[in-house]
């Protein structure tokens, strides 16, 4: 039964998955399967809160580990489909005869991102992965208009396989050095190991297929096509609860080579590249972009790279802060993306122009995208400012001034293509005179996401004390 416990948000997830997929076999109305999925979203974040605080092993020693660490996550994705599933009341971009699966596809994604989070043992975390990935690259696929998304689908499915093959195949380096497959048997022959390149070669491998969901350098070809023609709730989902997995995974397999890995530089040295260049071909692409979505997409990569600039320090508080930001990350980008999956059920393609003049026709989803933007440039009050302080602070911490400043440029040069689109919003007349209302529980929403913003801009501590206790949980 304590065993049971200890795999509560899995199980809640599991059982509803199944409800969910019988109901669509039965042709349940999407307003019942719409109901349910609401349900499944409390039911797994109240498991995951009520499970915050336990820590055990519920099967065989060593593949499977719940702590603090992997309970915040799960807690984060629960909230994040919860999140998710409300923007899927009317999804008009996504194919109408598969409505009543979108929720389905997208809890079961959601559960593979809770397995792979506590699993300790490489294979446990492969078959993790791809039970994420697969109902989220059939659900990409699935746009009303089959034109709109054929070679950006077949692009993310193909480049996502290839990055999983990539990482199975550092896998496999890993094995061949330990001769084992379990977290502990690495840790405790980690000081034999740390000289060896190969295992820095096989861990930089298997990271490549986190990378990539993550749409970090350079696994990031897929993101602004994807970003630009999937469905407007699988979209919101990749860019808000995927990113939050991939964060989470990047930390407990680099926990692993800490402090060794520093001391090592090369590995270290390639991680600090993959950040200047993700946060500089993501912030100088975005520039030219018109497309909003397309915008955002280039905008993830950026943030991929100031995210890895915490990762490569090998530090608690780089950890502490990778944890916060990719938190923080979450609400700030499911602002933008709720407003977009609201204002935008008629368009195939969201453009910057499609949201002038919104301030007018719809204030409260003006204002939840301008908190929204605030906070991926980084303005107090708002995480954002906080976040990439905590950021650049562990950086700091190890003497990197320099990978500082060039992170501090390319969030200067985000500044303009963000206000860009706050001019559009508050300083150009709409082109439509049609108001838009929306509906109480999407209003709510919006009111919950302003006020995460800026309590997490404005009183972090909280929140910061739950990512160091996160982190400290992972590198124990």
């Amino acid at each position: 039964m304590e065993n049971a416990i200890l795999f509560a948000p899995e199980i809640v997830c599991l059982i509803m998955g199944l409800i969910l997929f019988f109901s669509t076999v039965f042709n349940a109305s999407h307003p019942t399967v719409y109901a349910l999925s609401i349900f499944t979203g409390v039911l797994a974040l109240a498991a995951s809160i009520y499970t915050l605080p336990l820590s055990g092993e519920p099967f065989f020693p060593g593949i499977y580990k719940v702590d603090f660490f992997s309970q915040l996550i799960k807690t984060a994705l629960a909230l994040g489909f919860l999140c998710v599933t409300i923007t899927c009341r009317n999804p008009l971009t996504f194919h109408k005869s598969a409505w009543a699966e979108l929720p389905f596809f997208l809890l079961f994604s959601t559960l593979g991102m809770m397995l792979m989070v506590s699993a300790t043992e490489l294979l446990t975390l492969y078959v993790a992965m791809e039970l994420a990935a697969y109902p989220i690259y059939i659900v990409v696929a699935l746009h009303r208009n089959v034109a709109t998304n054929g070679e950006s689908a077949t692009k993310y499915m193909v480049q996502g396989m290839a990055a999983s093959a990539i990482s199975l195949y550092g896998m496999s380096f890993l094995f061949g050095t330990f001769g084992s497959t379990y977290y502990t048997d690495i840790a405790t022959q980690f000081a034999q190991a740390s000289t060896q390149p190969i295992f820095y070669l096989g861990l930089l491998l298997t990271l490549s297929g986190f990378f990539f969901k993550l749409g970090a350098f350079p696994f990031h070809f897929w993101a602004p096509d994807t970003y630009q023609t999937a469905p407007h709730p699988v979209i919101t989902f990749i860019a808000t609860v995927s990113k939050i997995g991939a964060v989470a995974i990047l930390c407990r397999l680099l926990s692993l080579a800490t402090p060794q890995a520093w001391d090592a530089g090369h590995f270290q040295t390639a991680l600090m590249w993959f950040c200047i260049l993700a946060m500089t071909v993501g912030n100088l692409s975005a520039l030219a972009q018109k497309d909003l979505k397309r915008l955002l997409g280039y905008s993830t990569i950026a943030h991929a790279g100031y995210i890895l600039l915490a990762l490569q320090t090998f530090s608690q508080a780089g950890f502490t802060a990778a944890i916060f930001y990719a938190l923080g990350y979450f609400i700030m980008s499911f602002a933008c993306f709720l407003v977009i999956s609201e204002i935008g059920k008629k368009e195939d393609l969201v453009t910057i122009e499609s949201v002038s003049g919104l301030y007018k026709r719809a204030p409260l989803m003006a204002f939840t995208l301008l908190l929204g933007l605030f906070g991926l440039i980084g303005l107090p009050p708002t995480v954002g400012f906080v976040g990439k302080w905590f950021l650049f602070s562990a950086a700091l911490e190890r003497g990197q001034f320099y990978l500082v400043l060039v992170a501090a440029i390319n969030a200067t040069i985000g500044l303009y293509y963000y206000l860009m689109v706050i001019r559009q919003v508050y300083w150009v007349e709409p082109t439509t005179t049609e108001i838009f209302k929306p509906s109480p529980l999407i209003a709510v929403t919006a009111l919950a996401t302003i006020i995460l913003v800026i309590a997490m801009g404005t009183f972090p501590g909280t929140f910061w004390a739950f990512a160091e206790k996160a982190a400290s949980a992972l590198l124990s």
